[in-house]
């Protein structure tokens, strides 16, 4: 829906005079007929949207049931769907302020290779109030809330069945130097619960009590990107492109390049639990970050996941083995050294757009060399961790490999550890019953013995494996 709605709004409302507050007739037809202008034809039916001045705002309605008129109902039905109705009103710096208010119940089937999916939504209520400038095909500050929300889909044997009890959704945007952007949108879910049966008759029920998801996005490169999405609106019916507006496209690309300068994004669960047929699994929390730099050279993309006080069923594992199940968990790993940019702006420049496979195969090869410098790939450890009552082991560095030669390949990285004392006794204790422990104290002594002393008091390794397989710890070789 928000994408939706800046989309229309950012060729509609940036048309209508800048500082012009008032709610006027000509007002309201020049919004409506500028956003079925930007609509493909098989889109822009009579009756979708319409648009009217009322005494303080310009009231929009859409109504999407328009677009179904014309569908073989033995192939798709929705009943329930009724027009969303927006208020939007011009202030006087060029912004518009948006506000919806509503509920939302449909229910309907899909059928497609003689398969019917039956699906439900329900929303209680829900409301969203905010400004949006069209300048930057965002909103300054919006606030969406929602209560009572349910989902459910039925197909064959399988089904799902998600409720929430609330949801408070957030978004802002903020201008920079250059012409850029910063973003940022941040959605809290309470009392969230799915219900998952696969066709074998298995159920899955998953629960959290808070489900959270934040992101930011910073240095968008705002207007070279509005400028293709204009495009590719303008251009929708066309089937194939001129020479002259291929080249325009392409120089497009290449002017909103890296596009962006960061992005960070967040997915928080509270209080986990997933209940099995093998047993109930949860965790206190359970966190999945991404994050990446722009389309640009050196450029970096990572993502982590991390688990504090996970749980598993009781006879799952044997006793002696539960206290070796890590308290904290992380790993957070990214991949780095990449030439994007390079290798897009190579591909702008040889590609052929109407052919089946744009680049020929010596071509293929060179934009996979620009992409990855010299063959590399360099894996990078920033945070791996693990913790229990018995150990307590923390990595980094980086592992780097070559993809056309899968056998060469270094790595170098440091690892730090409390407790060895603790995790020698527990493999000791533990050697009657698991005799492979005996091993592995004993390989833990012998890297005790190569360990140095980190100024915060833990042991510290620095392992390092070149490209013929010699092995290397705190500058020392190893015999193998």
């Amino acid at each position: 829906m928000r994408l939706l709605t800046a989309l229309l709004f950012s060729t509609a409302l940036g048309a209508h005079p800048a500082g012009a507050a008032e709610i006027t007739y000509q007002g309201a037809k020049q919004i409506e007929e500028k956003i079925i202008s930007y609509l493909p034809d098989s889109i822009a039916k009579p009756g979708l949207l319409s648009v009217r001045p009322g005494t303080s705002a310009y009231e929009l309605a859409v109504d999407f049931s328009i677009l179904l008129k014309d569908v073989d109902p033995k192939t798709f039905t929705i009943d329930g769907l009724k027009p969303f109705l927006s208020a939007i009103r011009p202030l006087d710096d060029g912004t518009w302020h948006l506000s919806q208010s509503d509920s939302l119940e449909v229910k309907g089937h899909v059928t497609a290779a003689d398969e019917t999916s039956d699906f439900g939504y329900k929303i209680d209520a829900f409301r969203f109030d905010g400004v949006y400038d069209p300048q930057i095909l965002y909103f300054r500050s919006g606030e969406m809330t929602a209560n009572g929300m349910t989902m459910t889909s039925k197909s064959g044997g399988q089904s799902l069945d998600a409720r929430f009890g609330s949801m408070k959704s957030t978004m802002d945007s903020s201008r920079e130097a250059e012409g850029k952007v910063t973003l940022r949108s941040n959605a809290v879910i309470k009392s969230f619960a799915e219900t998952v049966v696969d066709p074998s008759g298995m159920q899955v029920e998953f629960s959290a009590d808070t489900f959270l998801v934040d992101v930011a996005l910073t240095g968008l490169a705002f207007k070279p990107l509005q400028d293709i999405v204009l495009f590719v609106m303008d251009k929708a019916e066309v089937e194939q492109l001129v020479e002259e507006d291929k080249t325009r496209l392409k120089d497009m690309i290449r002017a909103s390049l890296p596009v962006f300068d960061g992005l960070a994004e967040t997915i928080d669960f509270a209080n986990l639990d997933v209940d099995t047929p093998a047993g109930r699994f949860g965790a206190e929390t359970l966190r999945y970050t991404i994050n990446s730099t722009g389309l640009s050279d050196g450029a970096k993309a990572g993502f982590g996941i991390s688990v504090d006080t996970p749980s598993i069923p009781p006879d799952l594992v044997p006793e002696m083995f539960k206290v070796a199940i890590p308290d904290n968990f992380s790993l957070n790993i990214s991949v780095d050294k990449l030439n994007l940019a390079s290798g897009i702006r190579y591909f702008l420049d040889h590609a052929d757009l109407d052919a089946d496979t744009p680049l020929n195969d010596e071509q293929s090869a060179e934009i996979g060399r620009i992409f990855l410098p010299g063959g590399a790939v360099t894996i990078r450890y920033d945070d791996v961790q693990a913790r229990s009552s018995i150990y307590d082991f923390s990595l980094s560095g980086t592992t780097t490999f070559y993809p056309d030669d899968t056998a060469r390949q270094n790595t170098e990285v440091t690892v730090y550890a409390r407790d060895l004392d603790k995790t020698i006794a527990y493999l000791q204790q533990n050697a009657q019953a698991v005799p492979d422990f005996n091993q592995a104290a004993f390989f833990v002594l012998m890297a005790k013995g190569f360990a140095k002393q980190a100024p915060d008091g833990r042991q510290m390794w620095t392992v390092s494996v070149d490209e013929t397989n010699k092995v290397k710890i705190n500058g020392q070789d190893l015999p193998f």
